[in-house]
């Protein structure tokens, strides 16, 4: 949501300023989405920019629930994760990010959203078998209709589909077991792809972690762990308390990744992230 706003060209030109290696392009980026979702266009922005690369994609979310109670919207949301799949296996393959669906009400979730969970998976998991995609689940902040909130819930549904990976959104975890974010690492950390990185306090979501008490736990944890992944700064500008403009957010991208590059020098990530 960072760069909500702006044509694809001008996002690849601001990562690329920023110093960031590698993007997960959102497949609903407004300007991408509303000419057509063509693959072609990332193309030639992949040959045009030698950097960030193109190696993950987040399937579409808004509007969309594959679990829905209308058989129509949860249909929907398997295909337009189906085409993202594919998307990213024609642009070279790479890992794309997928929502697990929510009970459709306010209400706790059941046996039945269980059942379109298992369904939409059932279907990316095909789509996805024979690709260079690798597909991730991410794991939801809490809420009384969420699915996949808790270490223990990601990893049953880790254990069930063993060729099932996991984006593990730090912020997400914060919220959810504020204890201890980082017990995600030690139950499902063997099947980690991919890492949101930003802050999960209450008061400034999806913000920066550069210089943060936060964030230096992250790394460190990180560090320990030995991760090698992708690691994606995903950031909400409108949650900064102030109006950023286009070199506004560059300028924060690029001390995000200037602090995050320390990470390299212990030889624990080989990439600052995007």
């Amino acid at each position: 949501m960072f760069f909500h706003e702006y044509q694809p060209g001008e996002i690849f030109s601001a990562l690329q300023t920023a110093g960031l290696d590698y993007v997960e392009f959102w497949m609903e980026t407004p300007e991408f989405w509303m000419q057509g979702a063509d693959p072609r266009n990332l193309l030639d922005l992949m040959q045009q920019f030698s950097s960030p690369k193109l190696l993950a994609m987040h399937a579409p979310i808004f509007d969309l629930n594959p679990c829905s109670f209308n058989p129509g919207v949860a249909r929907l949301s398997i295909e337009y994760t189906c085409r993202c799949v594919e998307m990213m296996d024609s642009l070279g393959g790479g890992v794309v990010t997928i929502h697990p669906g929510k009970r459709t009400a306010k209400r706790p979730t059941g046996p039945l959203d269980r059942a379109r969970l298992t369904a939409y998976l059932d279907a990316v998991g095909n789509a996805a078998f024979g690709t260079s995609v690798t597909v991730a689940l991410e794991n939801m902040p809490p809420a009384v209709n969420a699915q996949m909130v808790t270490p223990d819930a990601v990893r049953r549904i880790l254990d069930e589909y063993s060729w099932l990976s996991f984006t593990w959104d730090y912020a997400h975890a914060v919220a959810a077991v504020p204890t201890d974010p980082f017990s995600f690492l030690s139950e499902c950390g063997d099947r980690i792809v991919n890492i949101h990185a930003s802050s999960g306090r209450a008061a400034s979501m999806h913000t920066t972690l550069a210089g943060t008490e936060e964030g230096v736990s992250l790394l460190t944890e990180l560090k320990r762990f030995g991760y090698s992944g992708l690691v994606t700064f995903e950031l909400e500008d409108l949650n900064f308390g102030r109006r950023l403009g286009y070199e506004d957010k560059i300028g924060i991208l690029a001390k995000e990744t200037g602090w995050f590059s320390q990470l390299r020098s212990c030889g624990c990530i080989d990439e600052p992230a995007t």
